[in-house]
């Protein structure tokens, strides 16, 4: 095994049929049937990827896990990185380092 980042869609589960049910679908069965079905049966979600190619998970932490930022833009990385960024493929994103906000040294972007 090795680690990997979830999303705890368990915890979310509730919530997420609430809106389920409030969202205006075509062709309705598909908020009725198909993904009423999904929600109600859904489990954690491994967001990890092992492997080059794809969209990096945007998580920059802090050497003990205690501080972990996340990065919504190409716009609002560039603010914490100090820089122009032409491409956010990993071997493009990999080596910047973003201040931390706790004083805790310098950020890096997780390995996935």
């Amino acid at each position: 095994a090795i680690p990997s980042w979830f999303i705890k869609v368990e915890e979310m589960r509730e919530k997420l049929i609430k809106n389920n049910n409030q969202t205006y679908w075509v062709p309705p069965f598909v908020k009725e049937k198909r993904f009423h079905n999904w929600l109600t049966e859904a489990r954690d979600w491994c967001v990890s990827r092992n492997r080059f190619w794809g969209t990096p998970i945007p998580l920059w932490v802090s050497s003990d896990f205690e501080e972990v930022v996340c990065i919504g833009s190409v716009a609002e990385l560039e603010k914490y990185a100090g820089r122009e960024i032409k491409d956010i493929h990993r071997h493009f994103i990999d080596d910047i380092q973003i201040p931390s906000q706790k004083g805790k040294g310098m950020l890096k972007r997780i390995d996935e």
